[in-house]
């Protein structure tokens, strides 16, 4: 099914040198507006992105939840980032999995971690923070907050590139910022109620 209406959807990108990078691709998105063309093999490239059975475009689901899933696990966790995007042009639907766009822009980002925190995550992190610091294996681990950082850091940067809000997933729903952006009202509570069950921590938030 296609649609030329504009739509929103989350996804997941990884966070390398101060931009936003497609999970699965070697695409790097750009400020404003971008523009969808199939990377397939030559022999079966579409002519026009998103193409008939294929997996071109620019690809969001409809919720929250769903984009954890596309999490990638080879990725170190602190560089991966949820937000939020619009697409419109041709639009093809999948359901109630979510759509592929011929263009899309950044429209939000979230400081939420996309995975919570893990006694194994906070070993590794802390194993790393004594490395950089030079701080002794005898002294306490340092609070989450304090790993979280330099990922919290690296999102300000990123979000001041892509010129687009920066928050946590409760402030995004409690200042209205998603109903703005056209998520619908039962994506939104889930939003928050995610939010909390990640127990983010959320700082250096922008709008």
């Amino acid at each position: 099914m296609a649609s030329r209406e504009p739509v929103v959807g989350w996804r997941i990108w990884r966070l390398q040198d101060g931009r936003l990078r497609s999970l699965v691709m070697d695409h790097s998105w750009e400020p404003g507006e971008n523009g969808a063309r199939c990377l397939a093999a030559t022999h079966s490239i579409c002519r026009r992105s998103p193409g008939e059975h294929c997996l071109c475009g620019f690809w969001a689901v409809w919720s929250p939840k769903q984009s954890l899933s596309r999490v990638c696990p080879a990725i170190e966790p602190p560089w991966q980032v949820m937000g939020l995007i619009s697409g419109w042009g041709t639009v093809a639907l999948h359901g109630s999995e979510g759509f592929r766009s011929e263009r899309a822009a950044v429209r939000c980002l979230f400081t939420d971690r996309p995975w919570p925190w893990s006694a194994r995550l906070l070993t590794r992190l802390g194993a790393l923070w004594r490395l950089a610091t030079g701080r002794g294996a005898h002294l306490d681990e340092p609070a989450p907050g304090l790993l979280d950082w330099p990922r919290q850091d690296a999102l300000q940067t990123v979000a001041a590139h892509y010129a687009v809000p920066l928050l946590s997933l409760r402030a995004a729903a409690d200042r209205g910022v998603l109903s703005e952006l056209g998520v619908p009202q039962d994506r939104v509570a889930e939003a928050t109620r995610l939010g909390g069950a990640l127990s983010g921590v959320s700082t250096g938030e922008q709008a």
